[in-house]
């Protein structure tokens, strides 16, 4: 994802790294949903120090004038908000948080086919941010895997949209899906951070180049009836950014790490400029009908 201000999260890899004797440590126990008022969100596990120091950097940040402003929410993510199973996630009403849909009536993705496709329908005025898994085969070591997913559209939608100027840097289309990798092993530099730094000090070697996005591989979403296919190399790093918009070029090794680390892997929706703010489906009468996302998602080896 392109210029996110999140150095918040900075701070929790530079406690991360202290608590654990290197940089970008991989720290799990507590669910935690963080969310700042530049509109984005970000879900980790972090351990009881690193949660503790997080909750103190959140009320000084709230504390200042910098008019930035963030939440970490326990409660949001309980233990079921990532399974290996395909899990839709969506920004909420006030679009500055990311929440999983589990609940039946929250419309969560299903499969009629054993797993081979998965659809979920696109809720009205609601943005989607993320659809991902963590399933054992799909993720782990994919340095040399090929992603394809076959994408079809379907419904009385008219057209979509992104949010924040997504779509071009200046308004909200296109819309777009792209794939999405999350890593917790990475290295390499960060620079350059993006914000204002948490405690006079830039974000740690490594945050940065957890999370990665196809790019500029993505199919736009504009009907609410079409279909197409994308297809992305973890073995060629000149199709992939990392969350601060650098190419994977410019950080092989660190791109290489993540590959070979993978936690969870899936779509990411946003625009062209801005991959992850989420798309929502745009309808000429109150659903239902729903407009429906399916996708076949599968990996292979890459091409010798």
């Amino acid at each position: 994802m392109r210029y996110l201000v999140l150095a918040l999260v900075g701070s929790l890899w530079l406690t991360a790294a202290t608590a654990g004797g290197g940089a970008a440590a991989d720290v799990s126990g507590t669910p935690v949903t963080l969310s700042c008022n530049d509109g984005h969100s970000v879900i980790f596990e972090v351990d009881q120090i690193t949660l503790t120091s997080l909750l103190a950097d959140v009320q000084a940040i709230d504390a200042g004038v910098t008019g930035t402003s963030c939440t970490l929410d326990t409660a949001a993510s309980d233990s079921s908000s990532e399974t290996t199973e395909w899990t839709v996630y969506d920004y909420n009403p006030s679009n500055q948080e990311i929440a999983p849909r589990n609940s039946p009536k929250s419309l969560p993705a299903t499969t009629s086919d054993g797993g081979m496709t998965w659809k979920f329908p696109f809720r009205p005025n609601i943005y989607t941010a993320l659809f991902t898994t963590t399933d054992p085969s799909l993720t782990g070591d994919q340095s040399m895997t090929t992603l394809t997913d076959e994408i079809t559209l379907s419904g009385p939608a008219t057209t979509f949209m992104t949010q924040h100027g997504g779509g071009n840097c200046v308004g909200n289309t296109p819309a777009a899906v792209r794939f999405f990798f999350r890593s917790p092993s990475a290295s390499g530099s960060s620079l350059p951070a993006p914000g204002t730094p948490v405690r006079g000090g830039l974000p740690p070697a490594g945050f940065y180049t957890q999370f990665w996005w196809s790019n500029p591989v993505s199919m736009q979403l504009a009907f609410g009836t079409q279909s197409g296919t994308i297809t992305a190399h973890m073995c060629n790093p000149a199709e992939w950014s990392d969350w601060d918009g650098k190419p994977a070029l410019l950080v092989p090794e660190a791109f290489l790490e993540a590959t070979q680390n993978v936690q969870a892997i899936g779509l990411s929706f946003g625009g062209l400029c801005f991959f992850e703010t989420g798309v929502t489906a745009e309808y000429s009468a109150a659903p239902p009908p729903y407009e429906t996302f399916s996708s076949v998602f599968s990996e292979s080896s890459c091409p010798p």
